[in-house]
């Protein structure tokens, strides 16, 4: 693509003050298009006298950090390099970029340090009951089932995140356990012992024959599962802009090309 002049540029600036929302957003897509020349601009224009200016070179940094941690983000999921949770926590702020990690962290410090040590598996499902984690079965693709931040808050989530989280809990204090589907469903398994827990069954633990089948999710798997769920639920509520984000990164884990999917879904 042949570089943009300074004068192309700065009338690209100047059509981000205007009124309409329609051509300030065509210009921040052709800026969008700079590179690494953006981040100059960025921090050019940022503290800008004009507030519809400021505000929307603001929006058009965040935008920048997000489409860079999302490549980051798909880069090293596909070499395997983020552990599940820190995964999970990524994958969150694509679909909700207000995430507060700070609450987020605080939440699950507060749940760990009540945690019984040492810990087994039917004292996990114990403790996770008496929290009262739940899954209700109502309105499974709300998105909030699988954002961390409100399954912490609310302790209502989807049985993979439940599952996620009392394993994550667990790993804290040397106790381990797969996450797997059984007949349909996620659920925890403890290769020791045999013992199944089931989160959407008021963490019921069975023991298992160890001919019974289930199937082991790997960390790929669950990161999979978790994006289709927050699509879907992008598209029943018609967030075009997460639609983009999280459907961007499922084609290009699943090896296609989501801007050549039709309108609403690409571009």
């Amino acid at each position: 693509m042949k570089p943009k002049s300074r004068k192309h540029i700065q009338a690209l600036i100047n059509l981000l003050e205007d009124e309409d929302r329609h051509v300030s957003s065509m210009a921040m897509e052709q800026l969008l298009t700079l590179d690494g020349d953006v981040d100059r601009l960025i921090a050019e224009f940022q503290e800008a006298p004009n507030p519809v200016l400021r505000g929307r070179i603001h929006q058009l940094g965040n935008i920048v950090k997000l489409r860079r941690e999302r490549t980051s983000l798909i880069n090293e999921v596909v070499d395997g390099k983020p552990t599940i949770w820190d995964g999970i926590l990524r994958i969150n702020r694509q679909y909700n970029p207000q995430m507060n990690l700070r609450n987020l962290n605080r939440m699950i410090e507060e749940l760990a340090s009540r945690v019984p040590s040492p810990i087994s598996t039917v004292g996990m499902a114990t403790f996770m009951h008496n929290e009262t984690f739940t899954f209700t079965g109502e309105d499974i693709l709300g998105a909030d089932l699988y954002l961390l931040e409100d399954v912490l808050a609310q302790h209502v989530g989807a049985p993979i995140l439940l599952s996620v989280i009392a394993r994550h809990l667990g790993e804290m204090y040397g106790w381990n356990a797969l996450i797997v589907l059984f007949k349909g469903k996620h659920c925890l398994y403890d290769e020791q012992t045999c013992d199944l827990v089931e989160p959407a069954e008021a963490w019921r633990v069975t023991r298992l024959n160890r001919d019974d089948k289930l199937h082991p999710c790997a960390d790929r798997d669950i990161w999979l599962t978790i994006l289709c769920q927050l699509f879907l639920s992008a598209l029943l509520e018609g967030r075009l802009q997460t639609i983009h984000r999280i459907g961007s990164i499922l084609s290009r884990l699943c090896g296609g090309e989501f801007r050549k999917l039709p309108f609403p879904l690409g571009s």
